[in-house]
């Protein structure tokens, strides 16, 4: 899979989870001069969750389209105008609106978008920085901790991104993204093994499996030569099963 496919999938989900935050729309200031969310009429709720949706298939240009006829000028509104520009190459307009809304009640995800933004542009150090701003405030969404594992692993720092991928998977156990991440850390460490028993835990298929040691820069291997090995019984609703939490599960230094 290239670096640019990679990409599209990753903007596309992440533009599709904000869906839920079209039930606010409105800013309002507070004592601490940032914006908190106030609820969205429900006609910008419809407006906001038909973009939210258009962003989500990577039809960013429509879009915008449709952000111009809305004429919203809401902090999420904004957030997915941000997002839309990032899909479409308009690096430095997504960027100043994304500083723009540091300050409001979707600063989190501003955050988050700030370091998507670095990463396509290969600034790993501003991506991580922004990332590891973004996971601090939202700490327990799952394609944040997801992204800033992404980051920190093509950065190379191996062992926090073992630990961000972990945790956005133990999060949402549904976040493919996150698996296939964690699925390319356990390549790109020697740990073979590792990433067939993780592929086979959550139904990845063989060709998607051949993509994602390509993309971890390995040959493809033949079938036949594939290890498998056993491990114990699975637990917990996202069904990792026994060991790929504990201790044994190591990066290689």
């Amino acid at each position: 899979m290239s670096k640019k496919r990679y990409w599209t999938r990753i903007l596309c989900a992440a533009s599709f989870s904000l869906a839920a935050l079209t039930t606010f729309a409105d800013g309002k200031e507070q004592k601490d001069g940032k914006q908190s969310c106030t609820a969205a009429s429900q006609e910008n709720r419809t407006q906001l969750e038909m973009i939210a949706k258009v962003l989500g298939e990577g039809k960013a240009y429509a879009a915008l389209a449709f952000l111009d006829a809305a004429k919203l000028d809401t902090p999420v509104a904004r957030l997915y105008r941000a997002h839309a520009l990032r899909q479409t190459a308009q690096f430095e307009q997504a960027g100043d609106l994304y500083q723009q809304l540091l300050a409001t009640c979707v600063g989190g995800l501003a955050y988050q978008g700030l370091g998507l933004l670095a990463e396509m542009q290969e600034q790993h150090d501003t991506a991580i920085g922004f990332l590891k701003v973004a996971s601090r405030m939202l700490p327990v969404d799952s394609k944040v901790r997801g992204d800033y594992g992404y980051v920190l692993m093509m950065h190379g720092d191996h062992q926090p991104a073992l630990s961000e991928l972990l945790t956005a998977i133990e999060l949402d156990g549904s976040n493919r993204l996150a698996i296939h991440n964690l699925i390319m850390l356990m390549y790109k460490t020697g740990q073979d093994e590792r990433a067939t028993q993780l592929a086979s835990d959550f139904n990845i298929t063989e060709q998607h499996l051949q993509g994602i040691r390509r993309e971890s820069g390995l040959p493809a291997f033949k079938i036949n030569q594939r290890q498998q090995f056993s491990s114990g019984s699975c637990y917990g609703n996202t069904q990792l099963c026994t060991g790929i939490l504990s201790p044994q599960l190591e990066v290689v230094q």
